[in-house]
């Protein structure tokens, strides 16, 4: 049987004070009251004093859209706000699926295509890739025009998008602040990029605590959960029988999600990162769904390592893309999840799923209990992933409930936009 998405309840804002925090285990947290400023300069954003009509989000990967979805809705949904999506990246490229197309979730968003991605997986590549993005973007904001802009995460384009809104005078709401992923640069254009927001929506209260400590007022900070998971609320998995037919594996026989890029702070190059995960999964008894890598560094050593491995064997796909219902479906009917995703550690959680994350590129992310680290060699990964098909293991998982949310973050933020200052005291940070 699939396993349906659980989830847990979640702290709707911040702690106070900060300091340096440490990988750990995450436990579910009870929501609290919040105590609003009483200052004058509070008011509603929807009023003519404060100005706030149009809001973008910008969207630059796959990673971030099944993010945004729920959010966009949630926005779109406020009749007094105009809410449209800057769609760069990858987003307009073939090669990784075209996912513009599944990008909003109804005719209520505008859906704006921004073009400045290079094609490449050299670092000078990924440089022109962001050094583009500034300029696009800038083109893209100063005709939309927006009163505020969000943008997700850590990728370097989204950086270069947060930078031209600083340029242009818009205040910036950052959703997935004050997360950690040690074994990627991602890491440094996520903190960058939290500097330079003017508003925050964390995910947990130890990520919100980690952003007060890198000196960011309290009264910006709102801890609200992962917003992915808002649409795991209703979701239901595709019957196996579709899901095997579209996808074409078996998925009533076991079946091993793979989703792994390269982690770009290693000593290891990409060929012998993707190499000894090969190596682990050679003689495997499972079908194996191989998800196409993101636009990092050495994409394209990863890219032609799997297509390698997809043609010596029947039992193994390889898919550039996936819509979120499809991903999902497949997290629901899979025996595991293998890489380094950090759908590993936010996602499978809510289907009770076990995951082997591979290496240091989600290191300093709060764990669930379903995910089993392993360093990038081939014996212990071959280590990790008999111990996530053991009985034993997946017994521990039955009572498991997701720390990352309890599918209202998208309310939450909404809630939070009525409730902010004025454009001026946004904009003027301490």
């Amino acid at each position: 049987m699939p396993r349906r998405p659980a989830s847990a309840s979640i702290e709707r804002h911040p702690p106070r004070g900060g300091g340096a925090l440490v990988p750990k285990r995450a436990a579910s947290v009870k929501p609290r009251s919040h105590n609003r400023s009483t200052d004058n300069s509070f008011c509603q954003f929807g009023s003519a004093h404060c100005g706030l009509q149009r809001i973008a989000c910008i969207s630059t990967s796959r990673a971030d859209a099944g993010i945004y979805r729920p959010l966009l809705g949630a926005l779109a949904d406020q009749s007094d706000w105009q809410v449209s999506c800057l769609a760069g990246g990858t987003h307009l490229s073939e090669a990784f699926g075209h996912t513009i197309d599944e990008l909003v979730p109804t005719n209520r968003v505008e859906l704006t295509p921004v073009s400045h991605f290079v094609s490449g997986d050299r670092a000078l590549d990924v440089a022109e890739t962001s050094g583009r993005a500034v300029i696009e973007f800038s083109k893209a904001l100063a005709a939309a025009r927006p009163d505020l802009v969000f943008v997700l995460g850590d990728r370097t384009e989204m950086l270069a998008a947060a930078l031209a809104a600083v340029i242009h005078g818009i205040p910036i709401a950052h959703l997935h602040g004050g997360e950690r992923t040690a074994g990627a640069y991602d890491d440094n254009c996520r903190h960058a990029i939290t500097k330079l927001a003017h508003v925050h929506f964390a995910a947990l209260p130890e990520y919100a605590a980690r952003i007060a400590s890198m000196g960011e007022e309290d009264w910006r900070i709102h801890t609200v959960g992962a917003p992915a998971l808002d649409d795991l609320v209703h979701f239901e998995p595709l019957p196996v029988g579709q899901l095997s037919a579209a996808v074409g594996l078996d998925f009533s026989r076991p079946t091993w999600v793979i989703a792994f890029y390269p982690e770009t702070l290693s000593a290891d190059s990409p060929a012998a990162q993707v190499e000894m995960l090969l190596a682990a999964l050679y003689a495997a008894d499972a079908n194996l769904l191989i998800l196409g890598t993101n636009a990092d560094i050495g994409y394209k050593t990863f890219s032609e390592a799997y297509q390698a491995f997809v043609d010596q064997r029947s039992n193994v796909k390889l898919m550039a893309s996936l819509s979120k219902q499809w991903f999902w479906s497949c997290l629901a009917h899979a025996q595991m999840l293998i890489g380094n995703s950090s759908a590993g550690i936010i996602e499978a959680a809510s289907f009770k799923l076990p995951v082997v994350n591979i290496g240091d590129r989600q290191a300093g992310r709060i764990r669930p209990s379903n995910v089993i680290d392993t360093p990038c060699d081939t014996e212990k990964i071959a280590g990790a992933v008999g111990r996530a098909t053991s009985s034993a293991f997946r017994h521990t998982l039955e009572q498991l409930t997701n720390p990352y949310g309890n599918g209202q973050a998208a309310s939450g933020i909404v809630a939070a936009l009525r409730s902010f200052p004025n454009q001026k005291t946004l904009l003027q940070k301490a």
